[in-house]
């Protein structure tokens, strides 16, 4: 009896064995069986870009992106470069947005997105490297190192992101992917703004960045987003062709924002010219702590989906807004 209980036990556990085997690998696959797909059906292809025209005879696997923008394309699709640039000038750090992911994947910093290192660029053998305006002139001699791709982004003829991200997304095979991701984002864009018209009504939002030379106040441009998508009205308007106004405390007094974001280049900045000044505890944002604290790197370089998820998140988390 008991042999024919071990038996019986030895054949359940062949057949649960038998099971994991086969549906495991499924399991565990997931974005690496699809990935495996594209690169199976990828077909070379010519890609016309703003730049030039580059040709891609197998799907690129070591990307370098020299621009944040690309880093928040590729990652819905789950594609990791090899080398980014940094999230701020004299500085080795990455975005803030993608820190500990780059770190984990040993991604490679390559410099500041102005002055990238073409030494280091070329020592990771990339099969593609994403540009933007910024590298311009520095286009033939990335094209020397590796397939080149760029786009015109973060000007004052592009601030949105969805083309240049459909773009992308089409030299892997991806375009779909990252049309759904755009529309689940748009429609998310959509709930928080009218949760923005709902809580905040006729209140008024500023935009600060503290600098070394002054103080200012962002408003249109890559800004335009805080107004013309998530519907915050703005503080005071000004000629929309300007992206931004230099102001003094004084002004920033005369407007008295019932809501403040505020960016600033050091917490000393910040300290001596605004926090310990007469003016700060006189702003009724102030007095009804309504002042977000905004990172450099996810406000001032991300205008894609990782860093408006981020901004919607730290806004709704900070302001209580469903």
């Amino acid at each position: 009896m008991k042999k024919t209980n071990l038996l019986y036990l030895l054949a359940i556990l062949a057949i649960i064995s038998g099971l994991l085997l086969y549906y495991l690998p499924d399991m565990t696959s997931g974005h690496n069986a699809e990935s495996n797909q594209t690169s199976q059906t990828f077909k070379e292809k010519t890609i016309v870009h703003d730049f030039g025209t580059t040709k891609l005879k197998k799907v690129p696997k070591r990307i370098v992106i020299l621009d944040n923008l690309y880093g928040e394309i590729l990652n819905p699709l789950d594609i990791t470069p090899v080398g980014a640039t940094t999230g701020q000038a004299d500085s080795q750090e990455f975005s803030t947005l993608f820190k500990k992911q780059y770190k984990d994947a040993k991604v490679v910093s390559v410099g500041w997105q102005g002055n990238p290192d073409l030494d280091k660029i070329a020592e990771l053998k990339p099969d593609l490297i994403l540009m933007t305006g910024e590298q311009e002139d520095l286009y033939d001699e990335l094209s020397e190192i590796a397939p080149t791709v760029g786009y015109q982004i973060n000007t004052d003829e592009n601030w949105d992101y969805h083309e240049t991200s459909l773009k992308v997304a089409e030299i892997f095979d991806k375009r779909d992917e990252m049309k759904k991701d755009l529309d689940r984002l748009d429609a998310r864009e959509a709930v928080f703004a009218e949760n923005v018209k709902a809580k905040f009504g006729n209140q008024k939002l500023m935009y600060l960045r503290v600098t070394d030379n002054d103080i200012r106040y962002y408003a249109y441009g890559h800004f335009g987003y805080l107004y013309d998508t998530y519907h915050f009205n703005r503080a005071e308007t000004f000629n929309p062709d300007d992206m931004l106004q230099v102001i003094d405390p004084d002004k920033l007094k005369d407007i008295n924002p019932d809501l403040l974001i505020v960016q600033a280049d050091s917490q000393e900045l910040l300290d001596n010219k605004l926090k310990n000044t007469p003016v700060w505890t006189s702003l009724k944002a102030v007095q009804n702590n309504k002042v977000i604290y905004a990172d450099y790197s996810t406000y001032m370089l991300g205008f894609g989906i990782v860093s408006q998820e981020a901004i919607m998140k730290q806004i709704s988390d900070e302001w209580g807004l469903n």
